[in-house]
């Protein structure tokens, strides 16, 4: 870090003594010898201006120009500025480019003209359709529930049978009219419950002994007549509707 520093101030030292050789050689050069004047004039004092007439503005034509230019008469700074070419007493103005006359038939491009051939402005952006609120629909109407076909008058249970089978048993009643029918399976203590749609005219049946059923009982459920099938142990159950649905099989089978 220290010789970068070193390098650094090294390099500054020898530009500045760069600089000032060549400033030194620059001013050795410019300084030219001024030639001695030993003659001494006189001061002379200014006349006070005399105030002249303007004279006649003739406007000069660059032909005029070339032959003054010709004779050696060069114009002054003054003359310049006030537009005179040289120094002859005629002043020739800077001649401005002054538009050509309009040929006949012709009008001239006015403010107004250049107007109308401007662009139009571009239209304005139309503006956004308003959203056109959805009419909301009505909510449907909720649909009465249908009601349940009133059940038929001199319902009978004509069979009312349990079989005893192997690993099993089977429930069988038949019916003098389509059997509708709920069911429901329990348990503490196990037990099958069914439902049968309106008042039915049955009588219990005989159980016989078997591993599945320990009894069948009978009763209401409001409207319906109830049949409750007492089990052993838990079994697994299927409702079989046949012969028009005027039979139904209660099938129960041991669980696995």
């Amino acid at each position: 870090m220290n010789k970068i520093f070193l390098w650094i101030v090294l390099a500054v030292i020898i530009l500045g003594l760069l600089l000032i050789l060549l400033n030194t050689r620059m001013g050795q050069s410019g300084d030219a010898p001024v030639p001695a004047d030993n003659s001494v004039s006189a001061p002379v004092k200014p006349a006070p201006p005399v105030a002249q007439p303007p004279l006649p503005v003739t406007p000069g034509t660059p032909a005029d120009g070339e032959k003054l230019a010709a004779a050696g008469v060069k114009p002054s700074p003054a003359a310049v500025e006030r537009g005179f070419a040289f120094e002859t007493g005629e002043e020739t103005p800077a001649t401005a480019e002054s538009p050509a006359p309009a040929s006949p038939g012709t009008t001239p491009l006015t403010a107004a003209a250049h107007d109308e051939k401007a662009p139009a402005a571009a239209p304005a952006a139309p503006a956004a359709p308003a959203e056109v609120k959805k009419a909301e629909k009505p909510a449907p109407k909720p649909q009465p529930a249908p009601n349940p076909q009133p059940a038929p008058k001199n319902q009978t249970i004509t069979n009312f049978v349990v079989f005893v089978r192997d690993g099993g048993a089977t429930i069988r009643l038949d019916a003098s009219s389509p059997i509708r029918f709920k069911h429901l399976e329990l348990t503490s203590p196990s037990r099958v419950v069914v439902d049968l749609h309106g008042t039915w005219k049955l009588s219990e049946p005989g159980v016989p002994k078997g591993e599945m059923v320990k009894d069948v009982r009978l009763g209401k459920k409001g409207s319906d007549t109830r049949i409750v099938i007492d089990l052993h142990a838990k079994a697994k159950t299927r409702y079989i509707l046949t012969k028009g649905k005027k039979r139904l099989d209660i099938r129960l089978d041991k669980t696995k």
